[in-house]
């Protein structure tokens, strides 16, 4: 019985480690932005990107704008993969000042781990910073941004923790056979 049990541990803890599959951001989550802790500061898509109560609340849209700075100068862009795009929306390149966005996903089933700048290509000069807040919450912070040309952008990308780790219905149904044929064949061995 003691080769059982050892058996049956073995196979228990190779099923708690394969994790679920998930998408970084699911298309939906909604995001909550503040310029400069202003909720006045970013217009929502859900609201036509006007300047009106509830603005600063929009859902993630794969492939389409979400937020426009209320200066029209700067533009992000969310993707499911857990991407950020974010856009000089100026004819000369140029996104003077100083610049810090906050983001906060509602409902996420992981936590966001890292905040990662990914291609600052047609960034000519400048400073980016981006900062994990909390589980749920990123900011970035930039300043006197020239690009190589007008409406270029730079992007980012979120990390998350792993998934929860949930065991497949194939591999229960594994398990249970293996458990039933190890107590056939030490019942045999008794007899």
């Amino acid at each position: 019985m003691n080769k059982l049990a050892l058996i049956t541990a073995a196979l228990l803890a190779a099923l708690v480690t394969t994790p679920a599959m998930a998408s970084a951001v699911p298309v939906g989550t909604l995001i909550t932005a503040t310029a400069s802790g202003a909720a006045t500061g970013l217009l929502g898509l859900d609201h036509g990107f006007a300047n009106v109560p509830g603005t600063a609340t929009t859902a993630l849209i794969d492939n389409d704008l979400e937020f426009l700075t209320n200066d029209n100068t700067a533009m992000v862009d969310f993707f499911a993969d857990g991407s950020i795009q974010f856009y000089a929306n100026t004819t000369d390149g140029r996104l003077p000042g100083n610049y810090t966005l906050s983001f906060s996903f509602a409902g996420l089933s992981d936590e966001i781990t890292g905040f990662a700048l990914t291609d600052l290509s047609q960034l000519l000069s400048g400073s980016i910073a981006p900062v994990v807040i909390d589980g749920h919450t990123i900011s970035i912070s930039f300043t006197d941004l020239v690009f190589k040309d007008a409406f270029e952008s730079f992007t980012g990308q979120l990390s998350l923790s792993p998934a929860a780790t949930v065991p497949e219905p194939s591999s229960l149904a594994l398990l249970a056979l293996s458990l039933g044929l190890m107590v056939v064949r030490q019942r045999r061995g008794q007899a």
